[in-house]
């Protein structure tokens, strides 16, 4: 996925790319390029400072979202720009916890669950929205293992 931006500073046209790969991303600005390093271990997530002309930009990414702040203002969804907070150690570990849990009691579709709701967890904890992230992370977490046991104990009456 290829994501292209055309900025001016100071009157000078600058072409800022993000590429991204299956592990790092490349963020090239007027051709010269940069490798882009994920901040977390289950999916894309960064928010990496940059100048351009003395001016500062911020290039973020959570999921597939990934946008260019210029002047305090994201230029594809025109939000103003809030930074992103770090990923707290126990929301990795919880997310871990789901996906194995994930497999362990349903396979394939329990795997499932555990990763959505994995990146669900990642997403809230990082929201600018959210000062505490706590009760809706443990909340999130407690219907993914709900749902995988449910679903544990559904192949096991399938299967009788």
């Amino acid at each position: 996925m290829k994501n292209k931006w055309n900025v001016t500073i100071d009157g000078n046209q600058h072409e800022i790319i993000y590429t991204s790969g299956f592990i790092k991303g490349k963020r090239t600005v007027d051709g010269v390029g940069t490798i882009v390093q994920n901040t977390n271990w289950f999916m894309r997530l960064f928010d990496e400072a940059f100048e351009v002309d003395g001016k500062t930009l911020h290039l973020t990414a959570i999921g597939n979202k990934v946008d260019l702040a210029v002047d305090g203002i994201y230029m594809n969804s025109q939000k103003p720009y809030v930074p992103f907070k770090t990923v707290p150690s126990w929301i990795n570990i919880l997310s871990g916890a789901l996906l194995l849990s994930g497999m362990a009691t349903g396979g394939l579709i329990g795997l499932l669950i555990g990763v959505i709701f994995g990146i669900l967890l990642i997403t809230q904890s990082v929201s600018p929205k959210r000062d505490n992230p706590k009760p809706i992370c443990i909340g999130l977490a407690a219907v993914a293992l709900i749902l995988q046991i449910m679903f544990l104990f559904l192949t096991f009456n399938l299967s009788r």
